[in-house]
């Protein structure tokens, strides 16, 4: 069943998510200023509208209590990007998401009463600053409260320390091992005497330290 979302600027980080919304058959409401942008990417909403994300009465037109969520990216203007999320809200609108561009603008938002807050620069440099540490970490997910969800490579350093599941469990009881990709197999809930291989993709759910110290592992 296709949602309704509402994306109001149409900057690189909007047009993104709106055409990965319209793959997945969304509806989705795009807004801008600028109409030589809103008639660029038309073809990608299924409705686009010429207006100003700062006023109050184009905001109000827009009926945002019936989307699904509100994506708004106004580029680098950041009151363009604070007010339009105070207006979102007094609106209406279910679940508002932004593009932050800095800590200050990220409070800013949070105060403002953004439900996610997307800050592209510094989940980018997270990841970038983890993969380079831990060679082998291909993915992570931040769950909060200094939870991951990483996905690593086993090498055989990793191996040799932990050669089975249980052991790797064992050794650090806040993480648990939820799947192993094996070649072309996925392997869930994986058995505790599984002996684990090198090049095994190994997907973890625990604490942060817990991680970290495996990662000296690899």
């Amino acid at each position: 069943m296709s949602r309704q979302f509402a994306i109001l600027g149409l900057g690189f980080f909007g047009i993104t998510v709106a055409q990965e919304l319209r793959r997945q058959n969304d509806e989705v409401l795009g807004v801008d200023r600028d109409a030589s942008r809103v008639d660029a990417y038309a073809d990608l909403f299924s409705h686009a509208v010429v207006g100003d994300i700062t006023d109050e009465q184009v905001i109000g037109q827009l009926s945002l209590h019936e989307y699904d969520a509100v994506i708004i990216d106004a580029d680098d203007h950041l009151e363009a990007s604070m007010i339009c999320t105070l207006l979102a809200r007094e609106h209406g609108a279910r679940e508002v998401w932004v593009k932050a561009h800095s800590d200050t603008h990220y409070r800013l938002l949070e105060r403002l009463g953004a439900d996610r807050i997307v800050y592209p620069e510094y989940d980018i440099g997270l990841r970038v600053a983890e993969s380079l540490h831990y060679h082998a970490l291909v993915d992570f997910i931040d769950l909060g409260d200094r939870q991951f969800v990483v996905e690593l490579q086993a090498t055989e350093r990793l191996n040799e320390a932990f050669p089975s599941v249980e052991d790797m469990e064992r050794h650090h009881d806040s993480l648990s091992l939820v799947a192993i990709k094996r070649d072309t197999e996925l392997l869930r809930s994986p058995a505790r005497d599984l002996v684990l291989r090198p090049r095994d993709r190994l997907v973890l759910v625990g604490e942060l330290d817990a991680l970290r110290d495996l990662g000296r592992h690899l």
